[in-house]
C-alpha cells in the first residue's frame, strides 16, 4: 500500500505543473483576447476543454491519495489543502461554463474571471502542504 501511495503522490505533485501551466495560459490569452477585443477561436475552446481536463484528473489523483494516506484526522490538510483545492475546480468551472454559453468579448472576461479565482485557490491550497510532501 505504501509503494501504491507513493506512486499517487508522485502523480499529484508532478501532475500540478501541467495544471498550473494550462491555467495560466488560459488567463493570459483570455487577459489578452478580453482586453484586445479578439474573437474567440478553437484555440480558445481547446485551451478551456484541455484545461478542464486536466484540473478534474488531478482532483481524482488527490482524492486517491487522500483515501489512500487516510487523513480524515488531519483537518489541517482537509480544511487548508482539500477544501480549497475543490473550490478551484467550481471556479475553472465557472470560468468554463459562462465562457461558453456567453457571445463575443464577453467570453474572454469569463474564463479569466474562472480562471483567476481558480489560481488563487490552488495557491492557496499548496501553501497548506507540509514541505517536503
Amino acid at each position: 500500500m505504501e509503494t501504491l501511495s507513493f506512486i499517487f503522490l508522485q502523480a499529484h505533485s508532478g501532475w500540478r505543473w501541467i495544471v498550473l501551466l494550462l491555467i495560466v495560459i488560459v488567463i493570459i490569452k483570455s487577459l489578452i483576447g478580453w482586453l484586445g477585443k479578439q474573437s474567440w477561436t478553437n484555440l480558445d475552446s481547446t485551451l478551456l476543454r484541455f484545461s478542464s481536463i486536466a484540473v478534474r484528473v488531478q482532483v481524482v489523483l488527490g482524492l486517491i491519495l487522500f483515501i489512500l494516506l487516510q487523513r480524515w484526522s488531519n483537518m489541517g490538510i482537509l480544511f487548508g489543502h482539500v477544501v480549497p483545492a475543490l473550490l478551484a475546480v467550481g471556479g475553472v468551472e465557472f470560468g468554463v461554463a459562462w465562457a461558453t454559453k456567453a457571445t463575443g468579448n464577453k467570453k474572454f472576461m469569463f474564463a479569466f474571471i474562472g480562471f483567476i479565482i481558480a489560481l488563487v485557490l490552488i495557491i492557496g491550497a499548496l501553501g497548506a502542504v507540509p514541505s517536503g510532501k
